[in-house]
């Protein structure tokens, strides 16, 4: 989705440069000097000429558009850097601090861990796991079985939330990234314990 976006924006971007590169070459006044010149008589001579001054001067005027061009050069250029940015920002992998809640229950909190790159891999989550994609902010894990599935998005860098299901019950979840220090041997929460779970 981002690379279709890029493209469309640059193809704009050379649309509009060609555009206003045409408008800029164009004359101002030479369409109605013609008409101008026909209809002067002797004592309209000198009015003529301080018309035809006036236009020239306004025709001057118009070359700001080689300064429009490079602003919208420039600003086409930062929206494709945001873009590049964007893509590139969000990391899954490493340890987070996940807290859920079905409907109608207590909430958890545990650790999760993803391996693999910023886009697919494998977590796992006390002596479960299975498999995640990531689409750009989007982001879905589903536990090995197919049983139950989270699927939400970065709020920034270092958090996500979303909904989940499992079993047929739905429920909410949020999930803060660890420093990359914290991600390992970190003791398991009194929740984790309490269920049988190990953090890693």
């Amino acid at each position: 989705m981002i690379k279709k976006q890029q493209k469309w924006i640059a193809l704009l971007v050379v649309c509009t440069f060609m555009w206003l590169l045409q408008v800029s070459t164009m004359p101002v006044a030479a369409a109605s000097a013609p008409e101008q010149i026909a209809s002067a008589g002797n004592e309209q001579a000198p009015r003529f000429v301080e018309e035809e001054g006036d236009s020239s001067y306004q025709t001057k005027k118009s070359s700001a558009l080689p300064l429009i061009l490079g602003l919208v050069a420039v600003g086409a250029a930062a929206a494709l850097l945001v873009l590049v940015v964007l893509k590139t920002k969000y990391d899954i992998t490493g340890a987070w601090t996940l807290t859920f809640q079905y409907t109608g229950d207590p909430q958890y909190s545990t650790t999760i861990t993803f391996t693999g790159d910023k886009k697919t891999g494998t977590f796992k989550i006390g002596g479960s796991s299975g498999t995640y994609t990531v689409d750009s902010k989007k982001v879905t894990w589903t536990y090995s079985g197919g049983t139950t599935t989270y699927t939400g998005e970065f709020t920034d860098k270092s958090n996500m939330k979303g909904t989940m299901i499992s079993n047929g019950f739905p429920g909410t979840w949020s999930a803060v990234k660890k420093p990359a220090a914290a991600s390992f041997g970190m003791p398991a929460s009194p929740i984790a314990k309490a269920n049988g779970e190990k953090t890693k």
